[in-house]
């Protein structure tokens, strides 16, 4: 299947100082729909983490139903799965966004746990054959270091004296079956946030073939009831017409990769997301715009209407907050989302 660096992060688990920071156990679902929105250039040039056509995986999975002789993308193809025959997956969640790490005699150190899914979550059974697992060699670690003393010095300077790394905090709360006859379904997010964002949900079938196939569960109208007030968020509700927009929004406006040939047609096909977006303002990088969601009322209330559709499908349901990590004397002082 697509994008492999992603699908074999199934769950990432980050902990500082042994406190858990970050524990997602549907990380790979949410990250590959993520990518869908980056521009077609970028995801042509990241063969190397996975996402290439489905000539290429075959090639590198030694189907022998791969065509090897095409007078086109086939010779490509071929040349691709040599130079790219190692395969990368991308570590340093909210490290990344924000600069130079300086790890050495940290009391708190950062320490990522990776769950891999099982073979069938990643690969497809040729014909007469049955998946039944699979092998990963050769495992590596790369990354860059600083060689500027000086600068290395005040990199580490900041986490002695103090720091807050801001990231995305995401969850899948829960997973539900929708039923292929019912019009009308109630999901209740009760779980209290400082900043709540966003929540989105992703629909798949119960038996999925295409690691970026998002389904499109025929849904009509959504009312959002936010401790105890109807059409908190939309005044009329959210309606199918406004799914587009609000997905991109979230998803497509961050730093202007939005990829553009997502379009309406294909969101509704087979790119669907559901997103009730919280923030004040879209600004991906402005922190604490999120609705705070209290411990002690209702939460929040979606009810949902659709119609019928051909067969039951998965709703996965992920909570988006603003986190928030403060460090100084290199020691984890506190976390919030």
């Amino acid at each position: 299947m697509n994008n492999l660096g992603k699908l074999l992060c199934e769950r990432l688990m980050i902990r500082v100082g042994g406190e858990i920071v970050y524990d997602n156990n549907g990380e790979s679902l949410i990250e590959i729909y993520k990518d869908l929105w980056k521009m077609d250039t970028k995801r042509a040039n990241m063969i190397e983490y996975g996402i290439m056509n489905e000539n290429t995986r075959k090639l590198l999975s030694k189907d022998d139903s791969a065509n090897q002789t095409a007078k086109t993308e086939g010779v490509y193809d071929l040349v691709m799965a040599k130079v790219y025959k190692e395969q990368k997956m991308k570590l340093g969640k909210i490290l990344n966004d924000h600069g130079p790490y300086a790890p050495y005699d940290m009391k708190s150190r950062f320490e990522y746990t990776i769950t891999l899914p099982k073979a069938d979550k990643i690969m497809i059974a040729q014909a007469n054959e049955k998946v039944e697992g699979y092998t990963l060699k050769n495992i590596h670690l790369e990354y860059e270091t600083i060689e500027n003393e000086e600068l290395a010095e005040r990199v580490n300077e900041g986490y002695e004296t103090g720091r807050s790394l801001s990231y995305e905090h995401a969850t899948l709360l829960k997973t539900t079956v929708w039923a292929k006859d019912a019009t009308r379904f109630n999901e209740s997010i009760d779980v209290p946030r400082e900043s709540m964002r966003a929540l989105v949900l992703l629909f798949r079938k119960r038996t999925v073939t295409d690691s970026e196939e998002y389904v499109y569960p025929n849904i009509e109208k959504v009312k959002v009831t936010i401790e105890g007030k109807p059409n908190a968020v939309y005044s009329q509700g959210l309606r199918y017409e406004n799914f587009y927009d609000e997905a991109k929004r979230l998803f497509g406006i961050p730093n202007n990769t939005c990829n553009d040939d997502l379009s309406v047609r294909k969101f509704y096909r087979d790119k669907f997301a559901l997103v009730v977006d919280l923030r004040a303002v879209d600004d991906s990088h402005t922190v604490g715009s999120g609705k705070k969601i209290l411990g002690d009322n209702p939460g929040i209330l979606l009810e949902i209407t659709s119609d019928a559709m051909t067969e039951d499908i998965l709703c996965n349901i992920f909570v988006l907050s603003d986190g928030l990590i403060n460090i100084s004397e290199k020691t984890l002082q506190g976390i919030n989302y």
